[in-house]
C-alpha cells in the first residue's frame, strides 16, 4: 500500500481483477491539488464517490475542483464547524468499468461486478423535502438507499457500510435511532452495517445526509463478518443498530471497517466526561483492539476521520498522533450523538489476504 507524504496520502487495496484506491487530501483541496492527486492513479481510473469536508465556503471551494476535473461521482458534503481542519476523501477503482447508477437523475453511486462478487458505492444521498420532519426525511434516505442497491441488483441485506451526518443531531438521535432500528426490523436485516452517525449540517439544509457501501458475494468468493470491540459492548444493547466493525475479505485483501467510535465503556456508559486527551486515549484504545482482533495494526489505515465537538481540542489530537505514523484522516469540528463525548474516529484498514 503506497503512501504519500502529507496533505496527500493514497492507499490501495488489491481485489481480485481491480485495485480500489482511497484518497485523503487534507485541508482545503483546490483544483491543481485534486488533478496532482488523480495523476497520482493508475490509467483508466473511475472516482466512485468523493466527500468533502469544511465550512460552507470551504466545500464550496472543493465543489467546484470536483466540477473543474471532470468527475462524475457522487459528493457528500459535510460542514465543519472549524476553518482549515477537513479535506476532501475519495475512493476510486481501476482495472475495471464500473457501472453508473442513476436514481432520478443524478448519479447516486457506482457498481463494480467482479468474479461473482458486486461492489456497491453509494453517496450524497438526501431526502427531497427539507422542510418534511426529520423522522420522514430519514426514512425518504432509507428508501433512495433501498432504490439504488435496487439498482445494482442487491438490497439492504447486503450493505456493509453507512454514514450518517445529521443536522443537530442531539435534539432528535433517540428518534433517528427509532427509525433506523424499525426499518431493519421490517427488512429482517440480521447483520447490522458498521455505521457512523455524527451532527453535521449539510449545505442543501437538509435533517441529514448519508452514504453506503454494499458487497454481494457468489458461492464462496467474498466473506462478510462482524468484529467485535473487545472492549465494549454491542452498540445494540443500548438502542443503536450497527455493528462496531465488520470486515469484508476476499482471495486478494481483508479490509476492515470500524464504525464511530468514542469513549464509552463496556457497560455502554460515556466515560471521561470533561477530558477530551483522556476520550482519545480511551477511544484509540478501543480501535487498537479491533485491530488487534482482526489481526491489523495502526499502519494498516487506508482511511479515517476524527470528529471533536470542540475544535479547540484538535491539537490534543495531534500530540496523540506524535507516536503515530502519518495517518489519512481529516479532522472535523461536529457533534458527537451524546452531549458528553468530546471525540469520535472512524477508520478502515486493509491487509493482503
Amino acid at each position: 500500500m503506497p503512501d504519500y507524504p502529507s496533505p496527500l496520502h493514497i492507499k490501495t487495496i488489491e481485489h481480485p481483477g481491480w485495485l480500489e484506491s482511497s484518497v485523503t487530501l487534507q485541508g482545503t483541496v483546490g483544483t491543481g491539488q485534486l488533478q496532482q492527486a488523480l495523476e497520482r492513479l493508475p490509467g483508466g481510473t473511475t472516482v466512485l464517490g468523493v466527500d468533502v469536508f469544511g465550512t460552507m465556503d470551504e466545500i464550496f471551494d472543493m465543489e467546484s475542483a470536483v466540477g473543474s476535473a471532470g468527475l462524475l461521482a457522487p459528493v457528500t458534503a459535510v460542514v465543519s464547524s472549524s476553518a482549515g481542519g477537513g479535506g476532501m476523501q475519495f475512493t476510486a477503482a481501476s482495472g475495471i468499468e464500473p457501472v453508473p447508477l442513476v436514481l432520478r437523475d443524478r448519479i447516486a453511486g457506482y457498481l463494480i461486478n467482479d468474479s461473482g462478487t458486486s461492489h456497491c458505492f453509494l453517496g450524497g444521498l438526501l431526502p427531497g423535502d427539507a422542510g418534511a420532519s426529520r423522522e420522514d426525511q430519514t426514512r425518504e434516505v432509507f428508501r433512495n438507499i433501498e432504490e439504488a442497491l435496487a439498482l445494482a441488483g442487491m438490497s439492504f441485506e447486503h450493505v456493509a457500510r453507512t454514514w450518517f451526518y445529521n443536522k443537530d443531531i442531539l435534539d432528535w438521535y433517540p428518534a433517528f435511532n427509532e427509525v433506523r432500528t424499525e426499518f431493519f426490523r421490517h427488512h429482517a436485516i440480521r447483520r447490522m452495517p458498521a455505521s457512523t452517525g455524527i451532527g453535521a449540517p449539510n449545505p442543501a439544509g437538509t435533517a441529514l445526509t448519508a452514504k453506503a457501501m454494499a458487497v454481494k458475494s457468489g458461492p464462496g468468493e467474498t466473506l462478510i463478518a462482524a468484529v467485535c470491540s473487545p472492549l465494549q459492548c454491542d452498540a445494540f444493547a443500548y438502542g443503536s443498530a450497527f455493528s462496531r466493525a465488520l470486515e469484508v475479505s476476499d482471495s486478494s485483501s481483508r479490509t476492515l471497517y470500524i464504525s464511530g467510535t468514542a469513549s464509552i465503556e463496556p457497560g455502554g456508559k460515556s466515560v471521561h466526561q470533561g477530558d477530551p486527551a483522556a476520550q482519545i486515549g480511551l477511544t484509540m484504545d478501543v480501535v487498537r483492539a479491533i485491530l488487534d482482533e482482526a489481526g491489523m495494526r495502526i499502519e494498516d489505515t487506508t482511511r479515517a476521520i476524527a470528529y471533536f465537538r470542540d475544535p479547540s481540542h484538535i491539537p490534543l489530537w495531534e500530540d496523540y498522533c506524535r507516536n503515530l505514523p502519518p495517518l489519512p484522516i481529516v479532522s472535523l469540528g461536529c457533534h458527537v450523538c451524546r452531549d458528553d463525548l468530546l471525540f469520535e474516529i472512524e477508520l478502515d484498514a486493509s491487509v493482503r489476504s
